[in-house]
């Protein structure tokens, strides 16, 4: 019995007498955003293509970080010709009663808290300061201009306004017709 043992103990393999195989060294690892340039490689005097015939292993591709856009909103001048800008000062003192000559200090005073509402709900990010010197150089352009020139007149500016003239006008018509 202690014969079988030992014969199988015994009949291993010699691993001590035999060659490990060799195999060809790895390519030097890419570093994260330098470009493919091969001459790079040669300089450094890595020649890894000399194992071209081999198999690599593919390179996982790389996931694209798309960046959200959020596009700020900016005070220009579509912003103030709009519903909520300049066309929206005609209506902003209706409810409001100044008391008149010797109170000139608190009617001001009510008219620029009125001014800065305003302000705010046309575009909150700016102080009210801000607001005012933007709207100076934003005065200069010929489409806040022109609205302003149709607000003097009593033209209409918005769509809304066109189309409720257009309405008026057909009733006119319309009764003239009866």
């Amino acid at each position: 019995m202690m014969n079988s043992l030992e014969n199988d103990l015994f009949d291993m393999p010699d691993y001590e007498h035999t060659e490990d195989e060799s195999f060809p060294p790895l390519p030097p690892p890419h570093s994260p955003g330098a470009g493919d340039d091969e001459n790079d490689d040669l300089a450094n005097g890595d020649d890894w293509t000399k194992n071209m015939g081999q198999t690599q292993p593919e390179e996982a591709p790389k996931t694209v970080r798309r960046a959200v856009k959020r596009p700020q909103p900016k005070l220009d001048a579509q912003r103030l010709t709009s519903q909520r800008g300049l066309p929206a000062l005609r209506h902003l003192f209706d409810g409001i009663k100044f008391k008149g000559k010797g109170h000139e200090a608190e009617d001001l005073k009510i008219l620029i808290r009125q001014m800065e509402n305003w302000a705010h709900r046309l575009f909150p990010k700016l102080q009210f300061e801000d607001f005012l010197s933007r709207m100076e150089t934003l005065g200069n352009k010929k489409e806040v201009q022109t609205c302003l020139k149709r607000i003097r007149m009593d033209l209409p500016i918005l769509h809304e306004d066109f189309a409720s003239e257009e309405g008026i006008v057909r009733v006119h018509i319309m009764s003239r017709a009866c």
